[in-house]
């Protein structure tokens, strides 16, 4: 449970009392949640297709996202693309900055985005759309 958040030098800082203590966190921009399933292909240096990964992300920032995967990614590149409501693919690049095997067995992936401002601040933007959509749609079935 978040307690209160604040700016100090650029870094929104939470504190949460999980289990009695309070851990603070760090973060350059707030997290939002979402479960938008993703397309993610592990590239090399010179943007070759390495293989296929397919996930959940579970939460997005302005700078990256945090991805629940089937499997590990064999690179530290990665192409991201989602189908969106009017479907159409929205896809950027990003740099693995996190990948460890979960306890269910999946993969927790954390991705930097890559790329400019715009297309990143775009690309976020129609996964968090794509999101409250697909959970209003679901509201109203």
């Amino acid at each position: 449970m978040i307690r209160h958040a604040f700016k100090i030098s650029g870094y929104s800082e939470s504190t949460r009392k999980e289990n009695n203590a309070l851990h603070l966190e760090k973060r350059k921009c707030a997290r939002v949640s979402i479960g938008v399933p993703i397309s993610c292909v592990s590239v090399d240096s010179r943007s070759k297709p390495l293989d296929q990964n397919k996930g959940i992300i579970m939460n997005v920032s302005q700078t990256g996202v945090r991805i629940d995967a089937n499997y590990d990614v064999s690179s530290d590149r990665l192409k991201l693309a989602f189908v969106d409501f009017n479907k159409s693919i929205a896809e950027i690049t990003g740099k693995v900055v996190f990948s460890q095997k979960t306890a269910s067995g999946t993969y927790d992936i954390r991705v930097q985005l890559q790329g400019n401002k715009p297309d990143i601040i775009q690309f976020v933007s129609r996964l968090v759309r794509f999101h409250h959509y697909t959970k209003k749609k679901k509201c109203i079935d």
